[in-house]
């Protein structure tokens, strides 16, 4: 038996919001709802998602999307969190997201168990490296395996200087996860259980560890405020309407257009300036969408014409 505990507990106080964090949206779908979705294609069909703040807010939507959730009472960190999810389940791995990742690929999370699975490995850690590595923990290496996890603030001016950082996101050996959990201690500054220090108990207890980098760093790259939230939006947004290029459709000006992934186009369509397409919207081939226009859970046939600054489905926004 496979597991995957996704974390979603946390405030996210960066955001500056009301909303728990994890359930902002990144173009028209929760953040945490994506990273299901992402472990049930990797073939983790019943993901556990771990709630805590805002549980009334998040529960509702996981239910809906027929998600499985535990409850992290008081917010102890990371490894807690994971003793939370894990609870009594035994496991042959177990795979652990963020669910505030919400660009990452369920190929990235299928490579990231199969490496752990190649290399006999105890844990493997998803690192990656971004233009600017500060704030984050150093991964330090030799050669595939991994050595150590130094926090920023702990670093040397030498590892400053590595731009190699770890993600969060970690496989482990079912078999002796518990074990690593239970040895897990709170003697930090902030006083919790961190995930990352179980990679130096099962080093020191001679269990193998490796990192596997990301090439892609945005596609790894968490949430933590509304800058970083715009940005994930804005590189999903941008994914999309290539994708729809590629495939034939005319949009000459893609940095105004937004299209969620539920829409479906057909070939030949045309789409003005400042046009938005949301829900399970169905274009038919060769039509055009005049500018401005607002289209949501619309079912057009081919050939149709939408004058411009036309608001269709007005009532599906929120």
């Amino acid at each position: 038996m496979t597991a995957c505990i996704i974390l979603a507990a946390g405030q996210g106080k960066r955001m500056k919001s009301p909303l728990p964090k994890v359930i902002h949206q990144v173009l028209g779908v929760p953040m945490v709802i994506r990273v299901v979705r992402q472990a049930v294609e990797a073939g983790y069909y019943t993901p556990v998602v771990v709630v805590g703040h805002g549980r009334d807010s998040v529960i509702p939507l996981l239910e809906e999307e027929g998600a499985s959730w535990v409850l992290q009472e008081e917010q102890l960190g990371t490894a807690h969190a994971v003793k939370c999810g894990l609870k009594d389940m035994a496991a042959e791995s177990v795979m652990v997201l963020l669910g505030d990742v919400p660009l990452l690929k369920s190929c990235t999370i299928s490579e990231l168990e199969e490496s752990r699975r190649k290399a006999g490995a105890a844990i493997v850690v998803l690192s990656t490296c971004p233009p600017d590595p500060s704030g984050y923990g150093r991964i330090i290496r030799e050669g595939n395996l991994l050595r150590a996890i130094i926090e920023d603030s702990d670093c040397t001016p030498g590892q400053l200087k590595i731009g190699e950082i770890n993600t969060g996101l970690m496989s482990f050996d079912g078999g002796v996860l518990p074990e690593l959990l239970r040895e897990i201690r709170t003697d930090n500054d902030q006083g919790e259980y961190y995930l990352t220090d179980a990679v130096s108990i099962a080093m020191s207890r001679g269990m193998p560890c490796i990192a596997v980098k990301a090439e892609d760093y945005r596609e790894v790259s968490g949430v933590n405020n509304r800058v970083q939230l715009a940005c994930a939006t804005d590189n999903l947004r941008r994914q999309v309407l290539d994708a729809h290029m590629i495939m034939g459709v005319n949009i000459p000006d893609p940095d105004s257009v937004w299209i969620e992934e539920s829409v479906e186009i057909g070939t030949g369509v045309s789409l003005g300036r400042s046009v938005r397409l949301s829900g399970n919207t169905l274009i038919g081939e060769n039509s055009f969408i005049g500018d401005g226009s607002i289209l949501i859970d619309i079912d057009l046939p081919p050939g149709t014409i939408i004058e411009p600054y036309s608001v269709m489905g007005w009532k599906a926004l929120r």
